[in-house]
């Protein structure tokens, strides 16, 4: 909030919103579904090894925010 120099939460949700920022909840949330989706699908040895938890995992994540979030992101992958 001191980045803003506010302290109304609508207020910093919306210069986060326009200015491209994220709150770190849903930043890590976007690095562990990409770390998981890349684990998910690569054909390293030990990733092929938790593949199956990888996926169940980001299952979980999906279900957490909505597939529809991070479907955008992962479009391209």
């Amino acid at each position: 909030m001191k980045l803003f120099r506010t302290g109304s939460p609508k207020v910093v949700n919306d210069c986060q919103v326009s200015c491209g920022f994220l709150p770190a909840q849903s930043q890590i949330l976007i690095h562990t579904a990409s770390f998981l989706q890349r684990c998910a699908v690569s054909e390293n040895s030990l990733c092929m090894l938790f593949a199956n938890d990888a996926r169940r995992q980001l299952h979980s994540v999906f279900m957490q925010v909505g597939n529809n979030v991070f479907a955008k992101l992962f479009d391209g992958f």
